[in-house]
């Protein structure tokens, strides 16, 4: 087909293509209405008491404290299964949610076998506002350390004798996540143009199908032939 074949077709498929303009368009209004989000990985770590012996609580590991900072972050977040990842590193930003929050311990174990190597919990948080970010990330940091003394005070710790929960600094930070507004309407345009000329090439098609050439046979009686 031709180009002025083409736009012969779109002339004379107009009620397609007047679809095909209004689904674009309202395509491009979801696009524009979509003002992105905010997101912070914030990390809590989990620090030993200090002693004469272990004064640097940073540089204190400990299973038990590892099997703690597991226990806050299922108090938090319920008895449900926890989704394991391909990477610890999977973001809920990258999940394409754009409101939630989510706690857990870094697993880095494979397909077949966790493993939980750091006494720290990452909090992911992803809102429509900067403030609705900083407003959450306050509440849970504070969820978390409470769920951590409550813990403590159940199991008749002596509070000299307390793990604490510390936030990474320089985890804290908020960050916008959003497109390039004028690059999503091009792809927009592009794939609203494709799709419409796609449904006017295919109703064209269906509505004159192409003859099927029927080839020569011949028939042949005796020792003369005949070709039909």
């Amino acid at each position: 087909m031709t180009l002025w074949e083409l736009l012969r077709a779109l002339l004379r498929c107009w009620p397609i293509v007047l679809v095909g303009v209004l689904g674009t368009a309202v395509a491009a209004v979801a696009v524009m209405a979509d003002k992105g989000a905010y997101f912070t990985r914030t990390e809590i770590v989990f620090l030993a008491p200090t002693s004469p012996s272990y004064p640097n609580a940073l540089r204190t590991q400990s299973e038990d404290i590892i099997d703690m900072a597991g226990v806050v972050a299922k108090r938090l977040t319920g008895a449900g299964e926890v989704a394991k990842f391909a990477s610890p590193d999977v973001t809920l930003v990258g999940l394409g949610l754009r409101s939630g929050w989510s706690v857990r311990l870094p697993d880095t174990g494979g397909q077949w076998a966790a493993n939980f190597a750091t006494q720290r919990l990452v909090l992911d948080i992803v809102a429509p506002t900067r403030d609705s970010v900083r407003t959450r990330q306050d509440e849970l940091i504070g969820r978390v350390q409470q769920e951590l003394s409550d813990l403590q005070r159940e199991k008749g710790v002596d509070p000299v004798n307390d793990i604490t929960a510390l936030v990474a600094p320089e985890t804290t930070i908020i960050f916008g996540v959003g497109g390039s507004r004028p690059r999503a309407l091009g792809v927009t345009a592009v794939l609203g143009a494709v799709a419409t000329i796609a449904a006017v090439l295919l109703f064209v098609r269906r509505r004159h199908p192409t003859p099927t050439k029927v080839p020569a046979v011949s028939l042949r009686s005796g020792q003369g032939g005949v070709a039909v």
